[in-house]
């Protein structure tokens, strides 16, 4: 399935989660207040928005790859902000149409059905108040994550419960087959998420071939599929150049992961390479693995690749540091099948010690049409590349005319600031914004 047909069924499917109990409460509700009937719809519609949003990060592989890995995030930060504000206009309508509600903000007066509403409200409260400072915990990240994940369950139980106490709704026997079938649905992708996939799919189990060093500070960590004991062969992974997979180092629900961008050649081999800086804990284990040691990996996810069956044109990537890693792909891809169309590489970094791949590189040039450009913020003395950060100066002096730039398809990697301001930079030299494709490391 292309990524436009997917994008367009899982917009229906949101849809449809979103106004199928609120069509429905409509056509079994006839006889409520006007201001009764706006509080249940704007109930239903958060509801709707906190089930969509649970829903989204879930890592299901067509909609990763339908949206990226950056639509998905922007999605669910999206559905966050609306359930929020939905929630609000929800308690403000209850307020209106029952002016003795206010009397719930008394604890001793709380009911079933209204403890189940505050402590979701106050769960949600929280939830948005930790998105908030997701960027100042960089170094606690796996504990901020197991709270949100936490809470987010939280909420999505608590207000089940708040719905089934009041009773109204659930009495409705086809709301009720609407609740149940949502509830299907999400349960079975939360467990396909979050117990089968790492504690029972053997899809994912792989075991370590080699650790090269690439510098002091990066290593590649190639694996390939485990051997199950009882002898069958275990597919090996397929993967578009330039997508990502999660890594964990245990089999396990609360093993740690973090996602990495797969450096090999979609075709080839068996074996999947990761390129991997060592910046933490966690991936400098990565560069203490031996041959043998057990793996396990969720993917591929990501739509940061091309769509052959849409174009061919030439390509110029964009990286910076090892945000060279799902270029190296690309390139070890256009190379295994001979493809010659333009590509120009600008690779940024800081010093010349941390500019990647640089050999492979100069043997890539001699197969493709390839030109790379270098450019380093530290050059040292003697530097006969460009200097500075990759900006709109560099890349008016290295990109083609205006004409030749709408032919091209534009693909950029790094840290967010980079990846912004090239983005920026780019469509102020009339670069088409439907031709540019970026990836960002952050925290997902």
């Amino acid at each position: 399935m292309l990524p436009g047909q997917a994008r367009l069924l899982w917009a229906a499917a949101f849809v449809a989660a979103l106004l199928a109990p609120v069509l429905l409460s409509l056509v079994t509700g006839n006889d409520n207040p006007l201001i009764s009937q706006l509080a249940i719809q704007s109930g239903l519609l958060a509801t709707g928005l906190l089930v969509c949003a649970v829903v989204t990060p879930s890592r299901l592989r067509s909609l990763t790859r339908a949206l990226g890995i950056e639509g998905v995030l922007g999605v669910h930060r999206l559905l966050g902000m609306l359930v929020t504000l939905m929630v609000v206009v929800h308690i403000i309508l209850v307020l209106i149409a029952t002016p003795s509600s206010v009397a719930l903000f008394d604890p001793r007066q709380w009911s079933m059905p209204s403890r189940a509403a505050i402590g979701a409200t106050v769960g949600l409260v929280v939830l948005v108040g930790l998105a908030v400072v997701r960027h100042r915990v960089r170094r606690r990240y796996a504990l901020w994550r197991w709270v949100h994940l936490i809470l987010a369950g939280a909420v999505l139980v608590l207000t089940a419960l708040h719905i089934w106490w009041l009773r109204h709704l659930v009495n409705d026997p086809v709301l009720r087959a609407t609740f149940a079938v949502i509830a299907a649905v999400v349960i079975g992708m939360l467990s396909y998420r979050w117990v089968w996939r790492p504690s029972f799919d053997k899809r994912g189990a792989y075991e370590v071939r080699e650790v090269r060093a690439e510098t002091d500070q990066v290593n590649t960590l190639v694996i390939g599929p485990r051997r199950p004991r009882h002898g069958f062969d275990v597919s090996a992974m397929k993967f578009a150049p330039g997508q990502f997979a999660w890594l964990r180092l245990k089999r396990s629900v609360t093993a740690e992961e973090h996602p990495f961008t797969i450096t090999s050649c979609p075709r080839g081999s068996e074996d999947v390479e990761f390129t991997i800086r060592n910046v933490g804990d966690f991936t400098s284990g990565l560069a203490e693995l031996k041959p043998g040691d057990p793996v396990w990996i969720d993917g591929p996810h990501g739509d940061f690749t091309w769509d052959d069956s849409a174009y061919k044109r030439a390509l110029v990537l964009i990286a910076a540091g090892v945000g060279i890693t799902p270029m190296i792909s690309m390139l070890r891809a256009l190379a295994h099948r001979g493809d010659r169309r333009p590509v120009l590489l600008v690779s940024g970094a800081r010093t010349e010690d941390e500019l990647l791949f640089r050999d492979e590189l100069s043997e890539l040039a001699d197969k493709l049409d390839l030109t790379v450009v270098e450019v380093l913020s530290r050059p040292p003395d003697g530097w006969k590349g460009l200097s500075g950060r990759i900006d709109r100066e560099v890349l008016a002096e290295v990109l083609p005319e205006r004409t030749g730039r709408r032919k091209i398809e534009y693909f950029i990697c790094g840290p967010g600031g980079m990846v912004t301001d090239v983005t920026a930079a780019l469509e102020e030299l009339r670069v088409d914004p439907a031709r540019i494709h970026t990836e960002q490391f952050d925290m997902v």
